[in-house]
């Protein structure tokens, strides 16, 4: 989402795909897949495409819009997921990202993720390795917790928390947290060390079907401690509390 930059180098991107290759179990992925997610020769490969977020939003009197997608393709063991996500304000892109990630399950709730990340906007163009799990808290909380490693050992991380709290049977709260921790400076991307952007949101959607809701909600994003002051010196907006409308579907 908003504000998650840090460092690395294009030229990583051979070795972090060679990594990648050489954890993906291809034999499980070369078998033939059904789109339905039927059981083909008593193994089931199945597949998801998911838009958590693709909405319009009004910032500080400026419009913008926002993607959040999580797609995946694999067993219940092995599986290999694709992240995107990215927002403009005022016809401009400001954000976008790309990960390939290998996912291993370790539990019945939890998945170890393995990857590269790449990140187009804002320039210059980045790209790390990632590692992490992801999976089910306690009370239902979906948790994604991810490291990067860029060039010269440059470490971030990311933290994102959410919960669907069922109103009523159509009705769901999605609270949401989001922490991007940087290991270093990066003033060339106006990026602090330490907490560089936090935020909170509460989207309610209305869900015609499972697969089909619109939402709409207010979201509080802002760049914190020396990453806010990096966007005020460059008369940057370091963020605050904006409203936000979308559709949330899966296929």
């Amino acid at each position: 989402m908003n504000g998650h930059q840090a460092a690395g180098q294009p030229g990583g991107r051979a070795l972090a795909l060679m990594i990648l290759l050489a954890l993906v179990p291809v034999p499980a992925l070369a078998q033939a897949v059904d789109h339905g997610g039927h059981t083909v020769h008593d193994r089931s490969i199945n597949f998801q495409v998911l838009f958590d977020q693709l909405e319009w939003q009004f910032v500080h009197g400026e419009p913008g819009s926002r993607w959040d997608s999580r797609s995946w393709i694999g067993g219940d063991i092995h599986k290999v997921w694709i992240r995107t996500e990215g927002d403009a304000v005022d016809g401009g892109l400001d954000a976008a990202e790309a990960q390939l990630l290998y996912g291993r399950s370790i539990s019945r709730w939890w998945d170890l993720l393995a990857g590269v990340r790449f990140d187009a906007r804002p320039s210059p163009a980045h790209t790390w390795l990632a590692l992490g799990v992801q999976g089910l808290a306690p009370q239902f909380l979906d948790v994604q917790a991810t490291m990067y490693v860029g060039s010269g050992g440059h470490v971030a991380a990311r933290l994102e928390v959410e919960h669907d709290m069922h109103i009523t049977r159509k009705l769901v709260l999605q609270p949401l947290v989001e922490l991007s921790l940087s290991g270093a400076d990066d003033p060339d991307r106006e990026i602090a060390r330490g907490l560089s952007t936090a935020e909170v949101g509460f989207r309610f959607r209305y869900e015609f079907k499972k697969e089909l809701a619109p939402y709409a909600g207010i979201v509080w994003h802002k760049k914190l401690f020396g990453t806010g002051d990096f966007a005020r010196e460059r008369n940057s907006d370091p963020g605050g509390w904006h409203l936000v409308a979308g559709l949330r579907f899966w296929l």
